[in-house]
């Protein structure tokens, strides 16, 4: 007598112990010997800041508008603009 069992998948009950058709033989290039087989590479993770979400985010590891120009190769004035930052304005000279 046979007791199903509940919650099992066919894949439990031996369909992947199925025989499969002999496989081909492949050559393997220089370059795919020198990988270790079964070892994923790991992928990095990028990401694109837009100029201004880059220059906030120099502001907020603690650099200055000078330093930011400089490394964005932006101008001081466009720095300020990104951070919000509007210049003083002049005194008034009476002539």
């Amino acid at each position: 007598m046979v007791t199903p069992i509940s919650g099992a998948t066919a894949f439990d009950f031996g369909a992947a112990a199925q025989t499969t058709a002999a496989q081909p033989e492949t050559t393997i290039t220089p370059a795919a010997s020198a990988r270790q087989p079964g070892r994923a590479e790991p992928i990095a993770d990028t990401a694109k800041l837009s100029p201004g979400a880059h220059v906030r985010l120099l502001k907020t590891q603690g650099q200055t508008v000078s330093a930011i120009a400089i490394n964005t190769a932006l101008s001081a004035q466009t720095v300020n603009s990104y951070l919000g930052i509007t210049p003083a304005p002049l005194p008034a000279t009476n002539k």
